[in-house]
């Protein structure tokens, strides 16, 4: 039994035991954090796209830990995820079929070549870039049926950091590949909705940021989200109205009586 406790909790030690002094400090006591999303300037609507995305981190991350709002000033010693999203544009989150079958059809033409075989290694070629693209499409098609929309291919670089420690206490790079299989089908009403599909596509690579962070640091997700309050934003409570003061000998008023006809 005690073989048993220790092979099940061997990975536990060699994920946490080997880690540095302050991100073993920050995954006890995790300080608030805030929330910044970069993309390239020639990506349309841009600043509504960093909005978006944005907000789907913080929802998801305030799961796990305290967030900081928009527009909220962050208190001291807060940490900050940079999101670097370098490419955001149509697509889909694998390579094209043309270029898988291309590149795998060169490939086995020069390997088939160096083994020898000069003459077959234009039609092994052939071959072989045929199959591969056609694989690659049928898995476009299935991924676009599944969803009932076409994907956008979102690739990022993701960074957890803290004042006054210049290292990044944590760095991920988001493929493509994985945001979209973390895309959740729309109903049929809403697959040519560009606002529906790009929440989506917000809340899909959220969840894959938020899941390696978890997966990382080990954190519980919670039921309610929690979101940090500024103590000098909140507004005065106003004070209570006195009650109207009574004069002493003031006579009573007497009800009047019913009149008769």
């Amino acid at each position: 039994m005690r073989r048993v406790s220790w092979l099940f909790l061997a990975p536990l030690l060699l994920l946490f035991g080997c880690q540095r002094p302050e991100v073993e400090a920050f995954r006890q006591r995790p300080t608030p954090v805030s929330v910044t999303v970069s993309m390239p300037s020639q990506v349309a609507d841009r600043d509504g796209f960093q909005q978006e995305y944005a907000a789907a981190l913080r929802a998801r991350l305030a799961t796990r830990l305290v967030v900081v709002p928009e527009g909220v000033r962050p208190p001291a010693g807060a940490a900050q995820l940079q999101v670097d999203i370098r490419d955001l544009s149509p697509g889909h989150g694998s390579p094209s079929p043309s270029l898988v079958g291309a590149t795998t059809g060169v490939a086995v033409g020069l390997l088939s070549a160096a083994a020898g075989n000069r003459e077959g290694a234009f039609f092994d070629g052939l071959f072989w870039g045929l199959w591969a693209g056609s694989q690659a499409s049928a898995d476009r098609d299935r991924t676009e049926w599944r969803l009932g929309y076409r994907p956008t291919v979102v690739r990022a670089e993701v960074r957890l950091v803290q004042p006054g420690i210049q290292e990044p206490l944590w760095v991920a790079s988001i493929d493509p590949r994985e945001v979209v299989d973390a895309m959740d089908p729309l109903p049929s009403g809403s697959r040519d909705d560009d606002g529906r599909i790009r929440e989506e596509e917000a809340k899909g690579f959220a969840r894959v940021v938020v899941r390696k962070l978890t997966e990382d640091f080990g954190w519980m997700r919670v039921t309610e989200q929690r979101f940090y309050e500024d103590p000098a934003a909140k507004p005065a409570q106003p004070e209570p109205k006195p009650a109207p003061a009574v004069e002493p000998n003031a006579p009573a008023t007497e009800p009047k009586k019913d009149q008769e006809p």
